[in-house]
């Protein structure tokens, strides 16, 4: 068959195109780089598309040329732009499945997630709307609701358990622990999607894509911990009043991890009752593995250990650049001595009229950089930002006033530790 797979690099959609591929299919990937894409899946065809704003039925109609089954595996946990939530998870998704329609789309197979009928959050509310607007349309179709996803990689909510899991010396429990999740490992799932495209059924359908077995939050984040093999740790139960706090800060900043969605998925049970958990094994023709049979068969490697052990301290490299930038904007250009500053400007060359024009100049230029890094504007570029103007300063400084090299208090050799850490966010800007 011929399938059209949205966010196909994305860490579900991923494992779905390879295993499509494996089993005969042609694979057509929807995502919004391209470049990418083709290097993960040399053997696909890759189309672009942008489901913040893809929302018409006429974007998806060539795109849909010739394609069999669709499956939407596009979606996004928080965003600060609650109109951003809204176009990814229904207005493109609705122009989507119409477009299936018009096109004669055999099936269509759509992602969602456990809970979305129990949760008052865009991220929910949103994806509940596509849900029940697919469900509503004369072709056949499949919604997928999975519990927590985990495997070889991670996201979302997974990766948050594997930080939790990888912190030194405690282990963090949201509440008391008693959340109860119904993990499926991707693999499952991705054997469950490639065998509902060969035999789904006529008549549209929602199933729980959840394992067999439940199980609770502490239980989950103490087999996480052993998976990644780290020693045992001093459990910490965390109220849910300060996780609520820690959410509201996320809701400001893009891509955190701890947003309220997070918080109220958190705080209440994502399982799936005995007769839809039975339902589900019996449309996909098998059981998947329960949690300890899955992280057994994919033991842990060092990169694992490195995304647990990184996974907060990669926005708090943001917090402490942004703060840096912030500071010194701050401090040059409010509670620093004027005098001092021109005497420095003098020796390295700038002439007094300009003298202000730089102090005051560079101040702004350092506040925006800390303003935008602290937002999570545009990772990578800002990256190349703050590397171009402290190199910029470093070298300018270097070939005026040397002797800065030598000073006590090392102006310049701080430059070398911050543009390692520059280096080292660019390099942890992707999360996918």
């Amino acid at each position: 068959m011929n399938i059209f797979v949205t966010g196909a690099t994305g860490f579900i959609a991923s494992q779905i195109v390879v295993d499509l591929m494996a089993a005969g299919h042609m694979v057509t990937c929807g995502v919004r780089d391209v470049a990418y894409a083709k290097n993960v899946f040399p053997d696909a065809q890759v189309v672009r598309c942008d489901f913040v704003h893809d929302v018409t039925r006429a974007d998806w109609l060539m795109r849909l040329k010739n394609i069999d089954v669709v499956i939407n595996c596009v979606g996004i946990l928080h965003h600060p732009n609650k109109k951003n939530i809204w176009a990814i998870h229904y207005h493109a998704p609705h122009a989507l499945f119409d477009a299936c329609i018009a096109q004669g789309v055999q099936k269509i197979i759509q992602i969602s997630a456990l809970g979305v009928d129990q949760v008052d959050v865009d991220y929910a509310k949103s994806k509940l709307a596509a849900d029940e607007y697919l469900l509503s349309l004369p072709i056949p179709s499949v919604v997928l609701r999975p519990s927590l996803v985990y495997g070889r990689g991670s996201y979302g909510g997974t990766s948050l358990f594997r930080g939790l899991a990888g912190l030194p010396g405690i282990l963090p429990v949201p509440g008391k622990g008693r959340q109860q999740f119904q993990p499926i490992h991707i693999q499952d799932l991705s054997r469950a999607v490639v065998n509902l495209v060969a035999g789904s059924p006529a008549q549209p359908i929602q199933l729980c894509a959840v394992g067999p077995q439940k199980i609770t939050l502490l239980d989950l984040l103490r087999k996480l911990r052993s998976w990644l093999g780290f020693s045992r740790a001093l459990t910490v139960f965390i109220p849910l009043c300060l996780i609520r706090v820690g959410a509201w800060f996320g809701d400001c900043l893009p891509g955190s991890a701890m947003n309220d969605t997070s918080y109220r998925m958190l705080s209440q049970d994502n399982i799936a009752s005995d007769a839809a958990t039975r339902a589900f094994q019996q449309h996909i023709g098998f059981t998947p593995r329960d949690v300890d049979t899955g992280l057994r068969g994919q033991p842990s490697t060092v990169q694992d250990h490195w995304h647990a052990r990184l996974f907060f301290l990669k926005p708090l490299l943001s917090l402490g650049l942004a703060f840096v930038w912030i500071f010194t904007a701050l401090c040059s250009a409010l509670f620093y001595s004027h005098g001092a500053s021109y005497q420095l400007l003098a020796q390295a060359g700038v002439p007094a009229v300009l003298q202000p024009w730089c102090l005051y100049g560079a101040s702004a230029l350092d506040a925006l950089i800390g303003v935008l890094v602290l937002c999570g504007y545009r990772v990578a570029r800002m990256c190349v930002l703050q590397l171009g103007v402290i190199l910029f300063y470093t070298i300018w400084l270097s070939c005026k006033i040397p002797s800065l090299w030598l000073d006590p208090l090392a102006p310049l050799v701080k430059n070398i530790p911050m543009l390692l850490l520059i280096a080292v966010t660019w390099a942890l800007a992707s999360d996918r």
